[in-house]
Parts: structure tokens; sequence; C-alpha cells
């Protein structure tokens, strides 16, 4: 089976540290952080809350937080205390943006988080898969493939009930 491969219809970097593209017209939207500090996360954070709140919430935002980069996943983790499933980022971004989902009950979050295969990759994606607090309205799921990540949320489906092998 041919494994479609995608490209991104644009590419900016907000700031030094944080890479974002966006896919398939913006159905989806790719962070990849490529340097990690308090002020990244934070900044990190606010865009991301920028972004929810100007979201069309007719349709569901679907977002990689990309964490790939070798050296990044710990660091990241450490920052923002291992709450690795936060679309908000922060705890402020978490609180902002889950208060947004409770005035919009239909509106629908993907978010698919991308590893890489070292060790601390790994232990990231072991921790999200144990340590969830996971809003009614956020669906999550890791990957260790960026591909996939895409593939997952232009599938349109939410199922994060099966965990996959490390090959996913």
């Amino acid at each position: 089976m041919d494994e479609q491969t995608y490209i991104p219809d644009s590419s900016t970097m907000p700031f030094p540290g944080l890479t974002v593209e966006h896919y398939e017209k913006g159905a989806v939207i790719l962070y990849r952080l490529t340097a990690v500090s308090k002020n990244i996360v934070d900044s990190w954070a606010n865009l991301v809350v920028e972004t929810i709140t100007n979201w069309d919430m007719s349709k569901p935002y679907r977002a990689v937080h990309d964490l790939s980069q070798a050296g990044i996943s710990l660091q990241y983790s450490a920052l923002v205390n291992f709450d690795l499933m936060n679309v908000g980022i922060n705890a402020e971004g978490r609180n902002q943006v889950e208060a947004l989902l409770d005035q919009h009950p239909e509106f629908n979050v993907m978010v698919a988080m991308n590893f890489n295969l070292s060790l601390s990759g790994q232990t990231n994606r072991t921790l999200m898969n144990f340590l969830s607090q996971i809003h009614p309205g956020i669906h999550y799921k890791t990957f260790y493939n960026r591909n996939k990540c895409l593939r997952w949320l232009l599938s349109g489906t939410s199922d994060t009930g099966e965990f996959k092998q490390v090959n996913e």
C-alpha cells in the first residue's frame, strides 16, 4: 500500500523555536517545536489559544504537536510539568481552551502528538497513554511518524481507544 506523503500548503516560523505548517487548505495545523525554553513554550501556548479562539468552530480543530526533533520532548515535558496531553500547551493555555470548549460543546478538537523513537520520545508517549486529563471535546493520539499523524487527522475519525505498536 502506497502511503500518501503530505506536503504543507504553507510554512512559517512565528518565532524562533517553532515552525507552523498548514495542510489541506487549513484543515490541519502542524506545530513543530525546534527549540525549548519557557519563553518559547509560553509563546506557543499564546499562539494556540489565539488560533483556536479565531478558528471556524463549525469545523474541527485538527493539530499536530510535533516533538520529534532530537532532545526536544523531554525538555518540553519538564517545562509543562509532564502535561503532554494539553492542546493549550501550558496550564494557562489549557484553562483558556477548555473554557472555550465548554462554551461550544459541539466544537471538536483532535491533537496528534508526534514523538521520535528515542528513549525520551518513547517515555513521553508512554506517559501520554497513561497519564491523561482529557476534556470530552478533545481527542488525542500519539505517533512516531508525522505522515501517520496527518493521515489520522484527515481521516476524520476520533478513535483513540486503541494504542498501536511502536511502528505507528
